[in-house]
């Protein structure tokens, strides 16, 4: 009898070893697994920090970069600027002659433009930058520049870009349309003996004009949902002799189809 209590004493006392042994184990496991939950909590607060700061170097790296491309489109320009200006004979006379001519055209005044205008070849207009020199309108100093603003005659000035219909105005209405349909007189950009627009028409005022001397007014866009597309500029052709500037072109400029 006390042989099977001992033995019986005995088999308890070793699954109670056991039993303990396992729930040991099982308490290191858990610790170790919270470890290292919390140590992958760190690390992922660490990768969020990290990609802040990548963020904040790339957003000053593209502010970097967007003033970079104004510095140097604004070497561009200037560099323009100096070719402009080294390409004139005389550009201070050019330059003054033209803003002249341009507050004239501005104002009107049909009696100061006369003055201006080439008494051997007069003046010819242009709708678009392709001058016709054989079908555009030329107007002779003395004879229609001094009543041009109150002529009730309809002339043909070329057609209408996109249509082909005849531009059929008188030269008040046309003037609105082709000549001073924005404020040049205050232009954003003056180029001086050099093309600073842009469009699909093909500007041929050096080849019409080989000898002659030319400044555009021009404006690069006033709605930004066209992206540029909606520029204009005017550009007044000068023939110079014996020192004098003469106004022989009109040429006015925009998008083109």
């Amino acid at each position: 009898m006390i042989r099977n209590i001992l033995a019986l004493l005995l088999i308890a006392v070793m699954i109670f070893a056991f039993t303990g042994c396992s729930t040991n184990e099982d308490l290191v496991d858990i610790s170790v697994v919270d470890e290292l939950e919390e140590q992958l909590d760190y690390e992922k607060t660490q990768v969020s920090s990290l990609n802040e700061e990548v963020e904040k170097l790339n957003n000053s790296v593209a502010s970097l970069e967007a003033e970079i491309n104004e510095k140097e489109a604004t070497i561009d320009a200037l560099e323009e600027d100096i070719v402009t200006l080294n390409s004139s004979q005389n550009p201070n006379q050019l330059v003054s002659e033209a803003f002249n001519v341009m507050e004239l055209i501005a104002n009107q005044d049909a009696a100061g433009l006369n003055n201006k205008v080439s008494p051997t070849e007069g003046v010819r207009f242009s709708p678009y930058q392709y001058v016709d020199e054989n079908n555009h309108i030329v107007f002779h100093q003395n004879n229609e520049i001094p009543s041009m603003f109150t002529d009730t005659t309809n002339y043909v000035w070329g057609e209408y870009d996109g249509t082909g219909d005849d531009i059929s105005a008188t030269f008040a209405d046309y003037y609105n349309e082709f000549v001073y349909d924005e404020d040049y007189l205050n232009p954003e950009v003056v180029g001086i003996n050099t093309v600073v627009s842009g469009g699909n028409t093909i500007n041929n005022i050096e080849d019409v004009y080989p000898n002659a001397e030319y400044v555009e007014f021009y404006f690069e866009g006033f709605d930004p949902q066209f992206g540029g597309m909606d520029w204009r500029s005017l550009t007044l052709v000068f023939e110079e002799v014996n020192g004098t500037y003469y106004l022989i072109g009109i040429v006015h400029g925009s998008w083109t189809i």
